[in-house]
């Protein structure tokens, strides 16, 4: 089974260094964030968005309780302006046109956030939100409004051989709610043919945006019962989400474990060359 990589441990050890320097270190909410990794969202402070966001990573942390040696407790939402934003390797951030502006601290922190190694899932939500995909859909007009004023990196649709397509299960396609819509990582330099693929840093892109409202595909209710439909491939578009959501929580929690040769072969192996 795969297990936590530095990426993880390096997280948590920098808040355990911090704790004490920390005049609310004492908090609730530190401390059961700085004792076990946990799943978060970002809070738009819409009670609907917000409700769908911790029912999805609640359906994500029971699948990933199932299949992986990672067994996430309840996930947290987390306020930009007033959270410690360190605790988490990677937030689920939906969008709304109904969102506020960032405040500048907000934005100090979401920059700081990326810049030192966490991860950002932003979804646009295309479909829910409207029936118009791309530069003129709601979702991504919020998230052009929203991280304006962000140095963002360059991007790229995911690359067939990107890690993010095989850190657990070896996908090409990452539906949601919907499907269809691409998504973007950090773009990263051309593979040197004498070296291997070209990775900068551990690997880990500090962005992914999608449109295909994920939490929504991944979302259960009490006794554990998907919340919403998934349109046009029913319960295989929902295990392909799922397949999706596992591979971004362990991308953001291992960085580039699956780039070294020796996994790179049983990869191959794998898929029957």
């Amino acid at each position: 089974m795969l297990r936590f990589g530095s990426r993880a441990a390096l997280f948590l050890g920098a808040f355990l260094i911090a704790l004490p320097l920390r005049a609310h270190a004492d908090d609730a909410f530190d401390m059961k964030c700085a004792l076990d990794t946990r799943l978060a969202y970002v809070k738009t402070g819409l009670p609907d968005v917000d409700s769908m966001s911790a029912a999805g990573l609640t359906g994500l942390g029971l699948v990933l309780k199932a299949r992986t040696s990672y067994e996430p407790l309840d996930p947290v939402g987390v306020d930009l302006d007033r959270d410690d934003l360190s605790f988490f390797p990677l937030l689920y951030w939906p969008m709304d046109p109904r969102e506020h502006d960032l405040s500048p601290r907000a934005l100090s922190k979401v920059a700081d956030y990326m810049r030192n190694g966490g991860t950002i899932l932003f979804d646009t939500r295309d479909l829910t939100l409207g029936g118009v995909r791309g530069p003129q859909s709601p979702g991504e007009q919020t998230l052009r409004r929203l991280l304006a004023k962000l140095d963002m990196p360059p991007l790229e649709p995911v690359p067939p051989d990107h890690v993010l397509t095989k850190t657990f299960y070896l996908i090409q396609d990452f539906p949601g709610r919907w499907t269809g819509g691409k998504v973007w990582v950090e773009a990263l330099p051309p593979a040197d043919p004498d070296s291997g693929p070209a990775r900068g840093g551990d690997g880990v892109s500090p962005v992914i945006i999608g449109s295909n409202d994920w939490a929504a595909a991944w979302a259960v209710d009490a006794e554990g019962r998907p919340l919403a439909d998934v349109t046009p491939g029913g319960d295989e578009q929902r295990e392909m989400a799922y397949r999706f959501g596992v591979n971004v929580v362990m991308y953001a929690l291992t960085g580039n474990y699956k780039t070294d040769n020796v996994h790179a072969q049983a990869l191959i192996e794998r898929l029957g060359h």
